[in-house]
């Protein structure tokens, strides 16, 4: 905690500590119209003026807590007409955003503030910044609440003072600190109601936790500004050794597993964050352990997002885009003649005697496999692809489709693409495999009818 009391000098010294402006035409403040925000406002204002910056104001109106979330609104409004700074606000429904996305509201009420601010920053331009009100003592609230959850090195840090274009110019002053910036120079703020229980786990941190530690050490959030710094310090000289480590282990496909698997575990596991970061795949304790544990050994592929698996072969690391599905078969008739199964994929049936097709085909494994006894059809026949409960015995006694395409290795992308010819009875032939065993040829086979899949390439 700065020792200084909070003025517009102290925080010019942690903004220019931090670099928080450098290069910087304007700064989106976010506003919820409580005393850290209003404090901020405040501060940023007087800082425009010598400085030289644009403000622009946003404020989300979260609609949760009814009359009172106007009342916040309105009040921003009017603190932004006092200061003769531009304001911006979304009305968020979000507690419909929340059900939609499968969220908390807290984690919807996030997404969609910080989705608002890039919005706002985006019409400022010149390299705009994002200030928040964040404080100490929100920073040691999350190192508590995060070591509860039993967080990695980055998790137990805090709260950063930068963090991309986002910037916290109170981060080093407590709450005590600001409220009493705020007496001092009159600034007006409100109460979010929500803030004075302990429903949220923040809230229960806040009123509960706190104040024991304080009893503690009464300077307990100065104490925390120290050991914030020294854990910074202490990761980002990980992060710089790891940084080096995958350097050394960086081939042209991946990352060398036996490498890595050699480093000092503190190494091998933000490697293994580092790789799933820059892979694009979220990334948490469990994951990242689990990773940096298979580093050089056996080979696996993991699937990681919807379209891409993390693969380690031969001991390489990598990540391995998912092949794109097969077009699916659209049901047609089956008849005679040429029959458009998808855009890449044709068939041309004929269906001739068998003494025929003895005397022009070379009678072998392969020629059975395009061909089926013409009258086993039952009903009415169509070309479609594989649905739920197709079973058939092709060869080995009847099985699921499912199973027998996992038996003769058919890529999962490919399943839907694979013609199957199927009658009122069921399945009659699918191509690449050949003829059910109720409709296989036999010396009573009067009519053949023989398949020939053309594919565009």
């Amino acid at each position: 905690m700065s020792t200084a009391p909070l003025d517009i000098e102290a925080v010019k010294k942690v903004v220019e500590h931090h670099k928080m402006l450098g290069n910087c035409g304007g700064v989106v403040a976010a506003v919820s119209g409580g005393c850290d925000s209003s404090v901020l406002l405040h501060i940023l204002w007087k800082l425009s003026t010598e400085m030289g910056f644009k403000i622009l104001c946003a404020h989300i109106n979260h609609n949760l807590r009814g009359a009172e979330s106007d009342r916040d609104e309105a009040f921003v409004r009017s603190l932004c007409g006092k200061y003769g700074i531009e304001c911006r606000v979304l009305s968020a429904n979000v507690a419909e955003y929340a059900e939609k996305h499968r969220l908390s509201t807290e984690e919807a009420g996030r997404k969609l503030r910080y989705g608002f601010f890039e919005h706002c920053a985006e019409e400022l331009g010149g390299n705009a910044k994002i200030a928040t009100a964040h404080s100490l003592s929100d920073c040691a609230e999350t190192y508590i609440f995060n070591s509860a959850r039993g967080a990695s090195l980055s998790g137990i840090c805090g709260i950063p003072p930068v963090r991309g274009k986002i910037i916290r110019p109170l981060i080093e002053f407590s709450r005590e600190q600001i409220e009493a910036y705020a007496n001092e120079h009159g600034i007006c703020y409100v109460t979010d109601s929500t803030n004075l229980t302990d429903e949220y786990t923040r809230n229960k941190i806040r009123h509960g936790v706190i104040p024991v530690m304080k009893e503690i050490n009464p300077g307990f959030e100065k104490a925390f500004l120290r050991l914030s710094k020294n854990l910074y310090e202490s990761r980002d000289f990980i992060d710089s050794e790891a940084e080096k480590l995958l350097l050394k282990s960086k081939t042209k496909k991946g990352f060398d597993g036996k490498i890595l698997a050699e480093a000092h575990p503190a190494l091998k596991n933000r490697a293994a964050a580092m790789i799933l970061e820059e892979f694009g795949f979220s990334f948490d304790f469990e994951r990242t352990l689990r990773l940096a544990e298979r580093f050089g050994g056996n080979d696996f592929k993991e699937e990681l997002s919807k379209n891409e698996y993390l693969v380690q072969k031969n001991g390489i690391i990598f990540r391995e885009k998912k092949p794109e599905e097969s077009p699916e078969i659209e049901k047609k008739a089956f008849s005679a003649g040429k029959t458009e199964l998808s855009p890449e994929k044709t068939a041309e049936v004929s269906v001739i005697s068998y003494e025929e097709f003895k005397n022009s085909y070379k009678l072998n494994n392969l020629a059975l496999k395009d061909t089926f006894d013409f009258d086993k059809i039952q009903g009415s026949a169509v070309f479609r692809s594989r649905k739920e409960g197709d079973r058939a015995d092709i060869h080995g006694g009847t099985k699921t489709l499912k199973k027998l395409f996992i038996e003769e290795k058919i890529p999962a992308e490919k399943r839907k693409s694979v013609a199957i010819i199927a009658d009122d009875e069921g399945v009659l032939w699918i191509e690449g495999l050949g003829a059910a065993k109720r409709a296989r040829l036999s010396e009573k086979t009067v009519n053949v009818a023989a398949i020939k899949i053309r594919v565009e390439k």
